[in-house]
């Protein structure tokens, strides 16, 4: 049986709450949005109090063999893409207190794009400035083969 197979076969997945301890190094500290696949924390890394994102899997999905390839693939590709406008990857794993795959990563504080643009639009020199960005990190993603439909 390979890892994959004994991973889907784990005891059925917990829900999860602020304040809950992953693996002994990260502690949820406040929920920021939830998605089709996943169920995002701010957190923090108890031993270095350093802020970070954690992308924990729905419990419905825990178990599912395909959705845990998906997770795995975006923290590899996160793990080899290194650019100012992507996110640094910390690690991926699977919580066996929670019995739920999450990925932790950089803690980008700020507003989001579907926020920034309810507020109307920009003025053109931010307008640039961001596009730049967002297209100079897409270059990157895109150079390393990687095509990604969720900015945010």
């Amino acid at each position: 049986m390979s890892s994959d197979e004994k991973t889907v076969l784990m005891p059925r997945p917990e829900s999860v709450a602020v304040g809950t301890q992953l693996s002994g190094t990260y502690q949820l500290d406040q929920r920021i949005a939830s998605g089709g696949m996943g169920e995002v924390f701010r957190g923090h890394n108890i031993h270095t109090q350093d802020s970070v994102a954690i992308k924990i899997v729905l419990p419905e999905f825990a178990r599912d063999a395909k959705i845990l390839a998906l997770f795995r693939k975006e923290a590899s590709v996160l793990k080899h893409l290194a650019h100012e406008a992507i996110v640094r990857y910390e690690i991926f794993t699977i919580d066996q207190g929670i019995g739920r795959p999450y990925l932790a990563m950089e803690f980008v504080d700020g507003m989001s794009l579907a926020d920034m643009f309810k507020r109307g639009p920009m003025a053109p020199e931010d307008a640039r400035k961001l596009l730049f960005r967002l297209a100079s990190g897409l270059a990157a993603a895109h150079e390393a083969g990687i095509v990604h439909r969720d900015l945010s």
